[in-house]
């Protein structure tokens, strides 16, 4: 291959690929930067300032109506839906303190009106038991559901 041709190849392949989808930096994914990609990570770091703060109110708004959370298990008496939510996160709540959430995010996708996020979390809290204090780690992974109600991405089950 000449020198021209040579350079014109180069000079083609950096052209392409910078005209490739822009990508929302500072994540361990490759996530296009879309108007639905933004607003999925603004719910998730809502999500995690919330949990932090034991903030009942802001993890409610973030859902919809039609929430149901199973928990992962085949029994139905830890399944709890958008009325339970404020029950669940109370008694959740009063047992611990010093909560600290970290999540990493592992895949999203956005299919029309409905979209998943998958993520690894760890949280670190102190729990009160009738023997005392001590320091609780959960490492899990996740997947958070949302559906588009309106303008809004709402969470249909994940927490």
């Amino acid at each position: 291959m000449n020198t021209r041709a040579l350079t014109l190849l180069l000079a083609a392949t950096i052209l392409f690929s910078a005209c490739g989808a822009k990508l929302i930096p500072n994540l361990d994914i490759q996530l296009t930067d879309t108007p639905d990609h933004r607003a999925l990570l603004v719910i998730m770091a809502k999500y995690r300032q919330a949990y932090e703060a034991k903030d009942i109110d802001t993890l409610v708004s973030l859902t919809s109506e039609r929430f149901y959370e199973d928990l992962g298990t085949p029994e139905t008496k830890d399944d709890y839906n958008y009325k339970g939510l404020k029950s669940h996160f109370s008694k959740h709540f009063k047992q611990v303190n010093d909560l600290q959430l970290n999540i990493t995010l592992k895949d999203v996708r956005v299919d029309g009106d409905k979209a998943r996020m998958d993520y690894h979390y760890v949280t670190r809290y102190l729990i009160k038991l009738p023997s005392g204090e001590r320091w609780q780690v959960t490492d899990e992974l996740n997947r958070m559901e949302l559906v588009k109600e309106g303008a809004d991405w709402k969470v249909i089950s994940g927490f």
